[in-house]
Order: structure tokens, then C-alpha cells, then sequence
């Protein structure tokens, strides 16, 4: 009986943690766009083309759990990249993001992900060492690790510039915002006043898009 009260209870108070989320703020309902080239799934036909999806990666996390695509079936999430010894682009970078998920930790169907593109250095303990510094939650926000072409394709993967000559990444402030189909529906300069603003109303958007009437 009090197990399925909680369930039920839970059931009603998503909506209206979202509801009273969305009315806080001036956001306008609109869908967001879907970053990068359509592709036909016959790989010839262009008339019927699908959105980019995210290709598949395996990672590592500050907590030793592995992590695929599939560990983010049916979650929005919010993925950026950085290493643990960056003194200035990394620190601002994360800042911001930990103001994005203090406000959004609450809603399950939220995560994040952190790749570094340091591998080598940043060990599971390294990172596990660093994700205390924002206090974040391993089950919630991941900062995560494998090898360096591996991390290269994840970077390609989220359309960011790669090098594949000398295997570096571009490890700039910006956020990717990912939805339940992997789709990338934006990216968000993080020293960016406007863009962070933007993100903050655009999850909300997203998170409206599976929360309306019907879905």
C-alpha cells in the first residue's frame, strides 16, 4: 500500500515540479531545432532522411560504473568536455554547468556527462577527486574516461573539431544538449551570459516537449 502511494505521488508531483519549473521563467514553447545533417537510412534516398543521432561510446565514471548510450535511454542529457589539471577554461566551464544542475538535479529523466579529453592523466580516482569539487552526484552527473581514440570519436560524435593527426580535441565552454532520442538539440557557450540563459530555458523546453498534454 505505501509503496504504491509513493508511486502515485510520484506520478503527480512531475508534472507539477515541471509545471511551476516552466512558469518560472519568461520561455517561449516553441520545439528546439535538431543539430547536424539529416541522413537517409538507406544511405541513397534522400526523400525520407532521419535527425543525427549520437553515435554509441563506452566510458568509465568517477564511480567505476561503465556507461553506454544506452545508459541514457529515455534521459535528456547535457554533455560537455574538459580535463582535471585545466586551470582556467575547465573550472569557469563546470562552474556554470553545476548552476544548471543544482537547478535540475531533481528531475530523474536529467543527467550529465563530462568526458575528459586527458585520459591518460585523468585517472577514475582523478575524476572521482574532481566531481567533489561540484558536489556532484555520481548517479546523476558523470565525469567519465577511456582512451584517447575513443574519446576523439566521442568528440566527432558530438560534432565538436577533432584532430585525428595528432588525436586532440577541442575541449571548449560548450554544453550540448541531448535528447531521449540522442538527438543534439543545442549547444551553449558556457561564457556566455545569454547562451547560459538559453540553456537554462531550452531543458525547460525539452523537458515540456515530453510533458505535454497526450505524450
Amino acid at each position: 500500500m505505501k509503496k504504491s502511494f509513493y508511486i502515485a505521488a510520484g506520478v503527480i508531483l512531475i508534472p507539477v515540479l515541471i509545471y511551476f519549473l516552466l512558469k518560472a521563467g519568461n520561455t517561449n514553447f516553441k520545439r528546439l531545432p535538431y543539430l547536424g545533417e539529416r541522413i537517409a537510412p538507406d544511405g541513397v534516398n534522400q526523400k525520407d532522411t532521419l535527425y543525427y543521432t549520437i553515435p554509441d561510446f563506452d566510458v568509465t565514471d568517477q564511480s567505476g560504473k561503465k556507461l553506454s548510450l544506452k545508459s541514457f535511454d529515455n534521459k535528456i542529457f547535457i554533455a560537455n568536455f574538459f580535463f582535471a589539471s585545466c586551470k582556467e577554461v575547465c573550472p569557469a566551464m563546470n562552474k556554470k554547468l553545476a548552476l544548471i544542475y543544482d537547478k535540475f538535479k531533481e528531475f530523474s529523466e536529467i543527467e550529465f556527462i563530462s568526458f575528459t579529453v586527458d585520459p591518460e592523466n585523468d585517472s577514475i580516482t582523478v575524476l572521482a577527486d574532481y566531481a567533489k569539487k561540484y558536489k556532484a552526484d555520481p548517479k546523476i552527473w558523470h565525469f567519465t574516461n577511456t582512451n584517447m581514440n575513443a574519446t576523439c570519436k566521442i568528440g566527432q560524435g558530438f560534432l565538436l573539431p577533432v584532430s585525428n593527426e595528432d588525436k586532440t580535441i577541442d575541449h571548449s565552454q560548450q554544453l550540448i544538449l541531448v535528447d531521449k532520442e540522442k538527438h543534439i538539440r543545442g549547444v551553449y557557450n558556457s561564457f556566455d551570459e545569454e547562451d547560459m540563459k538559453r540553456l537554462n530555458d531550452e531543458l525547460k523546453v525539452l523537458l515540456y516537449e515530453y510533458h505535454q498534454p497526450g505524450k
